[in-house]
């Protein structure tokens, strides 16, 4: 792995595990935020197509049947690089997250508990794997609309709030492209 780190590394003189790391905790977080609050609009932009249907399809399943899946008290305790890879166009890394939350659902109109465990955090472990493609543009071009040049704040969304241009992070930086949860 220290070989392909080393190329990584040369590659994306940005780079950095810490970075990198606390990036992967945000993406995550803010996913699960996301699936509670039913929109995952300020995440997608981080997402591959993949990873967004997935979690659409949940959120829409929740909404079919009038619930609000939570996760309380959210947050990843260690997150770990288990394995890097270089491709020809790519490079991927898989990470193993320790999370800990609440994991209950309530129905959306009366708040009312239907199940799960609002008492007992659940500790579990969750495998990522991100990618980046090789030669991306700099980040820093990156805060600027493609449609209109305006600044965009990439934590916030990927939707330009002047033109309604929708980012693509892809060309720029890491993109989740599978959770197995």
């Amino acid at each position: 792995m220290s070989e392909v780190l080393n190329n990584l590394i040369n590659e994306d003189k940005e780079f950095s595990e810490a970075k990198f790391k606390a990036k992967v905790d945000n993406v995550y977080i803010k996913l699960y935020t996301g699936v509670m609050k039913q929109n995952l609009e300020n995440i997608r932009h981080f997402l591959s197509d993949e990873v967004y249907e997935k979690y659409s399809s949940k959120i829409k399943q929740l909404q079919a049947n009038n619930q609000i899946q939570v996760y309380d008290e959210l947050n990843v305790s260690d997150t770990t690089i288990t394995n890097i890879e270089e491709f020809d166009d790519r490079f991927e890394i898989d990470v193993k997250l320790l999370t800990k939350y609440l994991d209950y659902r309530i129905a959306k109109d009366t708040k009312k508990f239907i199940d799960g465990n609002r008492d007992v955090r659940t500790e579990k472990y969750v495998k990522l794997k991100f990618s980046k493609i090789k030669n991306a543009k700099a980040l820093g071009n990156a805060r600027k609309c493609t449609g209109c040049g305006a600044n965009i704040d990439l934590n916030k969304n990927g939707v330009c709030e002047y033109c309604g241009s929708v980012y693509v992070l892809r060309d720029y930086d890491w993109v989740l492209e599978e959770i197995v949860d």
